[in-house]
């Protein structure tokens, strides 16, 4: 009498073998590793900054060229109802072409929070027009790590405000 494997065993046997080859691939498959924390928060001061170079002036629209098409802007000048969208961000802020006056720029204190293909960062901005400081206004921005660059998905700008001195 011939020793014969039950079918099912021979289902069983197939199975572990489709498994352990499937593990071994995926074991062999080099893995996508994005930027270091490190990497995310220089990538994204440099996009910062160039925004605020052309900023700084006259030219709104640098921080159009580092928008997600998705981006959410917000500020107190016109932008009380959010902005949503590159191209919406794009004809809001073009109405401040050429208004900004030339002027120097700090970015002050800035704090970030990195989540892998995440960074929220918060800073001021400090201009400084004919040698005279400006009010400072307050910001935080959220980039998203996509197709190799950082780019920007929610802005929200606002004036920092003095605190009446209590008596």
């Amino acid at each position: 009498m011939e020793n014969k494997i039950p079918s099912k065993f021979k289902v069983l046997k197939c199975v572990f073998y489709a498994l352990t080859v499937a593990l071994i691939l995926l074991s062999c498959t080099p893995k996508v590793v994005g930027p270091t924390p490190d990497e995310a928060k220089i990538a994204v001061m440099e996009q910062i900054t160039k925004a605020a170079e052309q900023w700084s002036t006259g030219n709104p629209l640098g921080y159009v060229d580092c928008a997600a098409s998705d981006i959410v802007w917000i500020d107190v000048l016109g932008a009380q109802e959010p902005v949503i969208g590159s191209e919406a961000l794009r004809n809001y802020l073009g109405t401040f072409k050429d208004q900004v006056p030339h002027h120097k720029f700090e970015l002050l204190d800035p704090i970030f929070q990195v989540y892998d293909d995440i960074v929220i960062v918060t800073y001021r901005y400090l201009g400084t027009f004919e040698g005279v400081p400006g009010d400072p206004w307050k910001i935080t921005s959220v980039y998203r790590f996509v197709n190799g660059e950082w780019l920007s998905v929610h802005e929200n700008w606002s004036e920092v405000k003095e605190e009446p001195i209590a008596e």
